[in-house]
């Protein structure tokens, strides 16, 4: 449970707490200490399964994080729930994924996949930011090891694209990200869903809850929160959906979001 006046503040990662490649701007480690001083529960929610978040970004400010679009929930170091997929349904889409020309990074709590088999698929950035720190990766779409909890897939003007999204739409949900690339979520499951896990598990009514966040992929958390806060920088189409549009990520977003709403 969750005494009188604590909050439960879930936070995107990229462009949110931290710009792209950065370390946390000094104002929002400040105001996330402030937070977390007046008591209120301080998550990650974020796309990015457990693995690909490092330890400078999950630190001890936050009391746990939602990981793989709502698949995974951590809190106080406990795992509180975890979805998985089975062998047979990761190996058919990354069949299918082949079969249609598009190329993907798999993600799963304990390390990433991506078949090996396409040309491009090793090229991609992530992948070899993966390969330089030393990451687990399974490249093999036959391994028994290659598994996930959700995946991003990227196409160009060569990739079936209308079968990719009528094939997958019976067990995923599809997120158009832009440039080119789609974030994919099992049905059922997204950064919502695992803040209503939260909100249930401390009995929290969602006039409580404040969500912050800057992309296309953060729209289900803004809308399930009692407030969705848009960063300054967030795309066009999340700033209309929020409740409330603070400054961008390098001019105090975070902090000033807080005061406003009495936070902090």
């Amino acid at each position: 449970m969750i005494k009188n006046n604590e909050k439960l503040l879930f936070f995107d990662i990229d462009e949110t707490l931290i710009p792209g490649g950065g370390d946390y701007p000094a104002d929002t480690l400040a105001a996330l200490k402030m937070a977390k001083e007046r008591g209120h529960k301080l998550f990650i929610n974020t796309g990015r399964v457990k693995c690909n978040v490092e330890d400078y970004i999950f630190n001890d400010l936050f009391s746990g994080i939602i990981c793989g679009c709502g698949t995974h929930i951590l809190y106080e170091g406990e795992e509180l729930f975890y979805h998985p997929l089975s062998r047979n349904l990761c190996y058919e889409t990354a069949k299918l994924c082949r079969e249609c020309r598009m190329y993907g990074l798999f993600e799963y709590k304990d390390y990433s996949c991506y078949d090996g088999k396409m040309p491009k698929a090793g090229d991609n950035p992530l992948i070899g930011y993966f390969k330089k720190s030393g990451r687990k990766l399974v490249s093999d779409i036959e391994s028994d090891e290659f598994i996930f909890d959700k995946f991003t897939i990227w196409y160009d003007d060569d990739s079936d694209t209308e079968t990719f999204k009528r094939e997958t739409a019976e067990h995923f949900n599809l997120i158009d990200r832009g440039d080119n690339f789609f974030e994919m979520e099992p049905l059922g499951f997204s950064k919502a869903s695992g803040m209503k896990f939260l909100a249930d598990y401390f009995g929290c009514k969602r006039e409580d809850i404040f969500a912050f966040g800057d992309s296309t992929n953060d729209l289900a958390m803004l809308e399930f929160a009692g407030t969705g806060i848009a960063m300054g920088n967030a795309s066009p189409f999340l700033k209309k959906m929020a409740d409330y549009i603070t400054d961008d990520i390098n001019h105090g977003g975070i902090m000033n979001a807080m005061k406003h709403f009495e936070l902090i």
